[in-house]
């Protein structure tokens, strides 16, 4: 026989390699022996109590501040225990981030780890230790594991630090913003290294606020000592005015704070019956940026001065109520009351002092003045005033040019509503005075025009000095991920004459942000898709910022495409045989399908893109199976809800795009509907994969489609996975999305 006809056979035989399944280097759940007995070894790291520790099942979510020892205690028997770390053994290890390499808790403590790829399978390493962010070996620098039949690598990463709190108090209690728990325990980790902003309370002492710098392999020892309020003094201070009836009777929030600070004003004028020299003695001074190392400008330092200077008036405030008689109940009032008038939303009427029209940019217009219309700018109140913002957008229906002839015509007689999510201003203070409270909750504005509600599209606007304040700057950040853009429901009914934003965010690894959705008539609906990395056939890749459809491709907006090109020749025909304007197009060639994307500035994306995009940081391939509430029929048109369903059947063939869940981006349809051509070419070997940015095979003739279809089973639509065929073959099952350069789309 030739080599010629060998070939064929040869090439097979790595791949039926492949195809053997690697469950054999995985531990099975019921390897976990619970109950069994272990006793202590060398240089082990969970703490012993007595002379001996039990094992348990593997429980996940794994909790706050606790270190998990998986032990292989004989060749099919493993136990799983929790405890807290012996810190002098816990310092000496390898830490691999979970986060790095794109792996959870949840699927590292069922994987074999090696320290050699020649390793057989139960040859796997026999202690391993985990907590929620790493992974720990106390033998060697590099892991492997085997995963979807290949060797993979963990590398070591930056080895983290402790905190641990020393203070007798049983009632001691230490918080800092990056825990889920508001009462930290005696020793917090991991910490990566940084430094850590920290707030001390006990019952019957003041609170403090403290910094430290944690190094990689440190264990910082902190040993807060609270101070008591003197109460020795029963001395009746006079000069306070107010009494509980008084903080009663206000009647909203602006009335309360005016009182309140009426009675810090009082407290100030009588502290000469006080000793507050007594006070600035005992109480902690605040650290500077050079005895911390640190640079005046640094975030965290900033954010600690703010917390500090906050919290010590509030301790000089109880120290100085101590002193004082039925003080602390009239404080303890207006806390009360404050609390529960910020927690209301509020809506209120403005009159804008400004309306400024934005016209588009564009070098073909030599007169400004007579550029196309995308904006109105609206301003609210005066610099450093209790509203102090603007807003640019338009509103719904009626497009940014009627919107600004609406307040041409009729100036003041325009109603604006803006609402607040809670009445809750940020305070500003002035060394130990509050000088000036400002909203920066904005979330919906709307126009009143005679009968009309119009709803606006835009985005609120909130000046520097508001804007730049730790307490604003983690609720634009954190919860509530940029809450001045317009609701979703909004976009997708916004006027034709302009493109429409939101942001937002979703939980997931620290990397992975919700993109922006953009809303064009011209692109259709695109998410802007920002840098990143992820875990991509067996090694983390980068991945540069783009654009991508959150839909597959629909017969409508194709024929916006092909109709708005001058050169009919160049028009590509649509051959869909389920026909819907909402629905995708398909029977189309990798050719087509590409030289229409190209027509409109983009391409289609390549397999690392399209991968990237759609796995929206999930770990594995299929995004429902993180949820047992969910299923992939809530996400996929697929097999069992489409093509069972039989011709007679509306549900038959390919669906509406969006007609099921998106993943956690946003994105519609990567899994089901029809499957999507990408750019890259096949070939049977994968010899090597780009660290960032990969763009496929270099040999190879067929182009990869992934994602499944209607036509296809479960197993089919894993995001991971892929077919391929012949650039010129069509089907009803194949259909295909456009990426975009950002740019491209950022400046629309």
């Amino acid at each position: 026989m030739s080599i010629v006809r060998l070939l064929p056979l040869l090439l097979l035989i790595p791949a039926m390699a492949l195809a053997d399944s690697d469950k054999n280097y995985k531990v099975a759940s019921n390897q976990f022996v619970a109950g069994s007995v272990v006793e202590p070894i060398a240089n082990m790291v969970i703490e012993a109590k007595g002379t001996a520790v039990v094992s348990q099942k593997p429980s996940f979510p794994l909790k706050n501040f606790n270190l998990y020892w998986r032990h292989k205690k004989g060749p099919r028997e493993y136990v799983w225990i929790q405890g807290k770390p012996d810190f002098t053994n816990y310092v000496t290890l390898h830490a691999f981030s979970l986060a790095e390499a794109h792996l959870l808790p949840s699927e590292v403590a069922y994987m074999r780890f090696y320290a050699a790829q020649n390793l057989k399978a139960f040859q796997d390493e026999t202690d391993i230790y985990f907590d929620k962010y790493y992974l720990y070996s106390p033998r060697v620098p590099r892991l492997f594991f085997m995963k979807n039949g290949r060797w993979q690598v963990l590398r070591e990463a930056e080895f983290p630090g402790v905190v641990v709190f020393e203070n007798e108090n049983k009632d001691f209690s230490a918080a800092f913003k990056q825990s889920p728990l508001t009462k930290l325990p005696k020793a917090v980790f991991p910490l990566k290294a940084d430094s850590y902003v920290f707030t001390y309370t006990a019952p019957g002492f003041l609170p403090e606020v403290d910094i430290c710098s944690v190094a990689s392999r440190s264990v910082v020892v902190l040993k807060p000592e609270l101070i008591a309020p003197d109460t020795a003094s029963g001395q009746e201070i006079p000069g306070i005015s107010m009494e509980l009836a008084d903080v009663k009777a206000t009647k909203n929030l602006e009335e309360t704070e005016i009182l309140y600070d009426k009675f810090i004003g009082e407290l100030q004028k009588v502290a000469s019956f006080v000793d507050t020299m007594q006070f600035d003695a005992l109480y902690p001074k605040l650290k500077t940026p050079e005895f911390l190392g640190l640079d005046k400008a640094d975030f965290n330092y900033k954010e600690y001065k703010s917390a500090y200077e906050g919290t010590r008036m509030k301790a000089k405030s109880d120290w100085m109520h101590s002193m004082t008689i039925g003080v602390s109940e009239v404080n303890a009032a207006f806390n009360n009351k404050l609390d529960s008038l910020q927690a209301l939303p509020l809506r209120v009427a403005l009159t804008p002092v400004s309306v400024t029209p934005v016209r588009a940019t564009d070098s073909s217009v030599v007169d400004s003045a007579s550029a196309p219309l995308k904006a109105v700018m609206l301003k609210f109140g005066q610099s450093h005033e209790r509203i102090d913002v603007a807003w640019q957008g338009t509103a719904k229906d009626i497009g940014a040019d009627s919107l600004y002839k609406l307040f041409e015509q009729n100036g003041n007689d325009v109603p604006v509503i803006v609402t607040i999510e809670q009445n809750k201003p940020v305070w500003l203070h002035k060394e130990s005075e509050v000088s000036g409270r400002h909203h920066y909750r904005y979330t919906q504005i709307e126009f009143k025009f005679g009968t009309q509600s119009l709803a606006g599209v835009g985005e609120f606007i909130l000046p520097a000095y508001i804007s730049a304040q730790p307490e604003v700057q983690r609720w634009l950040s954190v919860a509530h991920a940029a809450p001045w853009r317009a609701p979703q429901e909004i976009l997708e009914a916004a006027g034709d004459d302009s493109a429409s934003v939101i942001d937002g965010s979703l939980p997931g690894y620290d990397n992975a942000k919700f993109p922006r959705i953009v809303r064009d008539t011209k692109f259709g609906t695109v998410a802007l898709i920002d840098s990143g990395t992820f875990r991509y056939r067996g090694r983390v890749v980068s991945m540069s910022p783009f654009a991508i459809m959150t839909t597959e491709v629909t017969q409508n907006l194709f024929a916006q495409w092909m109709l708005a090109q001058e050169d009919s020749l160049k028009r590509i025909k649509d051959r869909s045989s389920f026909r819907s304007p909402f629905k995708p197009v398909h029977n189309i060639t990798w050719d087509n399908a590409r030289a229409a994307c190209q027509m409109m500035g983009g391409d289609l994306p390549t397999e690392a893109q399209w991968e990237f995009a759609g796995r929206a940081d999930n770990n594995e391939g299929a995004v429902w199976e993180g949820d047992p509430k969910d299923s992939v029929g809530n996400y996929a048109v697929y097999r069992n809800n489409s093509y069972k369903m039989g011709k007679k059947s509306d549900a038959y063939g390919p669906q509406k795009v969006a007609s099921k869940k998106p993943n956690a981006w946003g994105i519609y349809d990567m899994s089901g509907n029809v499957a999507e051509w990408t750019r890259d070419k096949y070939f049977m070997f994968s010899l090597w994969v780009e660290s960032s940015n990969p763009t496929g095979a270099v040999m190879g003739y067929s182009k990869v489609y992934k994602g499944g279809s209607w036509k296809d089973n479960e197993s089919a639509l894993n995001l991971t996975n892929g077919d391929d065929e012949d650039p010129r073959y069509w089907s009803d099952a194949i259909g295909f999305r456009c990426v975009f350069p950002r740019k491209l789309i950022e400046g629309r």
